[in-house]
């Protein structure tokens, strides 16, 4: 299937999931946005492993550069001694022949290290040996061997005159592997022979395998045709063959350094390889640094950084996925609610008058949190605006009752007792109304008091009191027993008589006054006529004192039934004393068993258990919740003492704690654990009151509501808001974290330890961005970056800066978002002080010489490239180079070993570093070769020759205090003008003005004399 149609078929899933489970389709898409971050945070991760390795590369790479340059420097010191002893030698064997150059030729190998030179050979111009210092130490007969046939010995016949490097080979007299360097001996233009300086490929595989005496790591001195001179570890695999032919340095003549990496074909192992050839000869030293290890740490830091990040995001996804179900659980609880809300606002819509909620605040202010649609018939206005304030309902009272109204609210706030209160008010049509309020207060946490209650018309009561005051001298008259209306049954002659205020309750004018029993009996509801019978079998053992009583239900004309409280007595008995004639009333009582039905419909319909119990704890009466919950199987509740339900196991404690309360407040409300009928522990939102606050005997009321699963969403959120807190604190830097207000909501220990915060934590939590900034101070206030409130502006940013006690700190910004809607912002602190010491290291390392703490090659001539330049730019300012070189110093090596030597080097550097002023720059460039720079100075050389002056004899004034003793030591100088042109030449100059120096003598400056052009 194509990527897009899966994009569209996903797209469309979730939006049909969305449509048709709400709670559903919003985990979806929180999940989705989860796993894109999540996502995100790997790819994040890797590109970060990734630069970690480049990174670890390239300093790699830098390091085989520079050692393979530092093995050329020391390669061509040794080459061009070699080239100035087969000069020298060979101009010794040319003025003064065989017998006045041997010891010449003998003292050489003294002049070299002990296994350097195989030997020195001499042959004519036709290849015949004349000379051989094996020779000297061998009995060999010299006419038999000859190098005519050698490549070393044919280049000369071609005319090539200086030092030829030949190809490694097995030597014929000694059997050992060399690298012959030759030169031809010349007189008067003519080919007098050639001299060889046999050097032992043993010598150089050794001071190879000194600098890398391992396998992994290698080094080799290559030929620029690609032939091995020396390998440091497999020389047997590697004289005698080439390099492979792709090498850059034989591809490319003019470069004169370079990195690649290659699989060597002599070991298989893969490296980072770095070449620099050798100034001045057709040699190549290259090195190669084994990638393995190399990158062995840096891959062992990546490997536990994933480690760790994957047990992180497993955390993660758990964690999310508890936060997952307890958000589901508590949406679904949410909708039935929601739900029950709906129910009851439609069963409140058709109760007769208004149920209501009344607050009166602490500053006497009033409102309406609720109040059902009644309100519209009773008060003459809407719903509408009374949730801010209740005004309105008060200008619709009478005038005469509004005072007593207000004293009335006041006085049962004040005590917290019920408040009940008949008042008039202009109700829809301005039409006046007797209402009748009643509520049960309670106190909310902010002080207010807030009232549960109902108001419902009496205005026809009222009316009918009225009426009744009126009637009352006449009503007065009639007899007590027809009071609703009268019902007579003649039991001989099985005949009821009904008066006309019955018939008229059941709107049967028809009947008559008289009808026989049975028609009596067809109008008794069905349900009804077992318990008829019940009360017609107790007529005959009645006696006048006894009246019989009952409720039963009537069918009116309209179909409708009409209940019916039916009470008489006997008042005439036949001769045997039984009951001859009955006489009683009949009550319509169908509007007080509708509004029972009604209370308990509510109760039995209500979410909590509710019930009555009186001052022994006996419950009169539960609802159906309460039955359900507390009481024991096939066992109703009512009759029950409370004492008898196994609620808690310290009942007999807790239960008279909690009534003291009640009986000294009025009311308590409490949270507390409680045991269902099944045994399971619940929790409890309990509010207890009683009905007549003033006894304290009298019946309370408890409302108990399960709040069982809120608990449990309330402990496991707090669980959580402990997880992120430890997780916080391990968290390897500082976290500070601003929900959409702007306020700190999380913040760990490290933040406030690189910010050098005196506060704890969590006594940030709730300041606001600007409160924060303030305690930091202004300096400090500037690192928290806070972009504006554009959410496309910025969607992260980091910055780097000096934080306190000289630590270095890098801080990031994130935002938080969801939807598109900003929830907040985090901020991560990390010190960075010892990976920028370590880069500052690096940087001083590659610029410095490690023995004598001056710059190195490298770094002089950038100094050199910057003189040139300002030299370009401002002709009139003059500079100067200073060659400088320290006389004999090999004759010091050689005599005190090389540790006296760089005790030599160091001492003389510290020299020249103080003869001169403080803009002039010194630098060493190899083995005992320094050079200085020094700014402003004339022109035609007299300021630099008379600093070159001073620090010649300050250096010949202070010998070097070594472990050997007191070394003296002189330096030659060679001068020349920086006054443009390229590096190359200003060094050439100065090099050939100290070569001057040196062959007129030493310990002395001469000055370079430079040619036009």
């Amino acid at each position: 299937m194509p990527l897009s149609s899966l994009l569209y078929r996903s797209r469309a899933t979730v939006a049909a999931l969305v449509r048709s489970d709400g709670i559903a389709g919003r985990l979806v898409v929180a999940w989705l946005a989860f796993t894109v971050l999540l996502g995100g945070y790997w790819l994040q991760l890797d590109h970060s492993h990734t630069a970690l390795v480049s990174q670890a590369e390239s300093l790699t790479r830098l390091r085989a550069l520079q050692t393979a340059h530092a093995l050329a420097l020391h390669t061509g010191a040794l080459f061009r001694k070699l080239d100035y002893l087969s000069l020298h030698l060979g101009e010794h064997w040319l003025k003064e022949g065989p017998q006045g150059a041997r010891d010449a030729l003998v003292r050489a190998h003294l002049a070299l290290p002990e296994d350097a030179l195989v030997g020195i050979d001499v042959a004519d111009a036709e290849g015949r040996l004349l000379y051989s210092t094996v020779g000297e130490r061998l009995p060999l007969e010299l006419e038999r061997y000859g190098i005519a046939d050698f490549g070393h010995f044919r280049v000369h016949l071609e005319g090539d005159k200086g030092l030829f490097i030949g190809q490694p080979y097995r030597g014929r007299m000694t059997g050992a592997w060399i690298v012959p360097f030759s030169r031809a001996l010349v007189e008067e233009g003519r080919l007098r022979g050639v001299i060889v300086l046999s050097v032992s490929v043993a010598h150089l595989t050794r001071a190879l395998r000194e600098l890398y005496p391992g396998t992994s790591d290698v080094a080799a001195l290559v030929l620029d045709d690609g032939h091995f001179l020396a390998h440091s570890n497999r020389t047997a695999g590697a004289i005698g063959r080439s390099v492979p032919s792709d090498r850059p340095y034989l591809l490319d003549r003019v470069a004169l350094q370079g990195n690649f990496d290659a699989t060597a074909p002599l070991d298989g192992v893969e490296r980072y390889y770095a070449w620099h050839r050798v100034a001045g000869f057709p040699v190549v030293a290259a090195l190669g640094l084994s990638k393995a290890d190399a990158l062995a740490p840096v891959r062992g830091t990546i490997r536990d950084n994933r480690l760790r990040s994957g047990l992180g995001s497993l955390l993660l996804l758990a964690a999310a996925l508890l936060i997952s179900l307890l958000w589901r659980r508590h949406a679904r609880q949410g909708e039935e609610l929601g739900r029950a809300r709906r129910r009851l606002e439609k069963l409140v819509g058709h109760f007769p008058g208004m149920a209501y909620q009344f607050l009166l605040r602490a500053d006497g202010s009033t409102s309406m949190p609720y109040c059902s649609p009644g309100v519209r018939e009773l008060y003459g206005v809407g719903p509408e605006g009374l949730q801010d304030s209740a005004m309105r309902l008060f200008e619709r009272v009478h005038a005469d009752d509004l005072d007593r109204l207000r004293d009335s609210i006041l006085r049962s706030a004040a005590n917290l007792a019920p408040w009940r209160c008949e008042f008039r008010v202009r109700g829809e049509g301005d039409r006046l109304r007797w209402l009748l309020g009643e509520a049960n207060p309670e106190r909310t946490p902010e002080g207010d008091t807030l009232w549960h209650g109902y108001v419902h018309d009496i205005t026809e009561r009222q009316v009918a009191a009225q009426q009744l005051r009126e009637s009352e001298a006449r009503l007065r008259q009639a007899v007590d027993a027809v009071r609703d209306g009268l019902w007579s049954w003649d039991l001989a002659r099985d005949r009821i008589a009904l008066d006309e205020r019955i018939l008229e309750m059941l709107d049967r004018p028809e009947l008559g006054s008289e009808m026989c029993f049975d028609d009596f009996c067809a109008l008794v509801h069905p349900a009804d006529r077992q318990r008829q019978d019940a009360m017609l079998r107790a007529v005959p053992s009645a006696t006048p004192d006894a009246p019989v009583a009952g409720d039963l239900r009537l069918r009116a004309a309209s179909g409708r039934w009409v209940w019916i409280h039916a009470r008489g007595s006997v008042v005439e008995t036949d001769a045997q004393g039984g009951p001859r004639r009955l006489v009683g009333t009949f009550s319509d009582i169908t509007a007080r068993v509708a509004a029972t039905q009604l209370r308990r419909a509510l109760l039995d319909h209500s979410a909590a258990a509710i019930a009555m119990l009186d001052a022994d704890l006996d419950i009169l009466e539960a609802n159906s919740r309460a039955h359900e919950i507390f009481a024991p199987p096939s066992t109703p509740i009512g009759g029950l003492k409370l004492t008898d339900l196994a609620l808690h196991e310290d009942q007999a404690i807790f239960i008279p704690q909690h009534y003291a309360a009640l009986r000294a407040g009025g009311q308590v409300n409490i949270e507390l654990p409680l045991r269902d009928n099944r045994g399971k522990k619940r929790w409890f939102d309990v509010h207890g009151v009683m009905l007549d606050p003033e006894d304290p005997d009298s019946d309370t009321v408890w409302t108990l509501v399960d709040i069982s699963d809120k608990y449990r969403t309330r402990m496991a959120l707090a669980t959580e808001r402990l997880r992120l807190k430890t997780v916080l604190e391990r968290f390897p830097g500082g976290v500070l974290m601003e929900d959409q207000d702007g306020l700190i909501s999380s913040v760990n220990r490290g933040f406030c330890e690189l910010l050098g915060l005196a506060a704890a934590p969590d006594e940030l939590i709730g300041l606001t961005h600007a409160a924060l900034c303030e305690r930091l101070g202004t300096e400090r206030m500037g690192w928290l970056h806070r972009p504006d409130a554009d959410l496309t502006a910025e969607k992260r940013a980091t910055v780097e800066v000096e934080g306190v006690k000289g630590r270095t700190l890098e801080i990031d910004w994130l935002p938080i978002e969801h939807d598109g809607r900003r929830l907040g912002r985090v901020w991560l602190l990390r010190d960075v002080t010892e990976r920028k010491e370590r880069e500052r290291r690096l940087a001083e390392l590659a610029a410095t010489d490690p023995l004598t703490g001056l710059p190195n090659r490298r770094s002089f001539l950038a100094c050199l490239d910057a003189a040139l330049d300002d030299a370009r730019r401002e002709p009139a300012r003059g500079s100067a180079l200073l060659m400088i070189d320290i006389d004999h110093f090999k004759h010091v090596n050689d005599t005190h070993g090389h540790p006296v030597g760089d005790e030599v080097l160091q001492h003389a550097a510290r020299l020249i570093r103080g003869g001169l002023r403080q803009h002039d720059r010194a630098g060493r460039l190899g083995g005992e070769e320094f050079a200085v720079l020094l700014d402003d100075v004339d022109a035609d050389t007299d300021t630099a020759l008379t600093l070159a002056e001073r620090l010649r004899r300050s250096v010949e004034a202070a010998p070097a205090a070594t472990a050997a003793g007191a070394v003296s030591l002189t330096i030659s100088l060679g001068l020349a003008l920086v006054s443009g042109g390229d590096p190359a030449r200003v060094l050439g100059d100065a090099d050939a003005a100290l070569y001057r120096a040196k062959r007129g003598g030493r310990n002395r400056v001469c000055v370079a004399v430079r040619t036009p052009g």
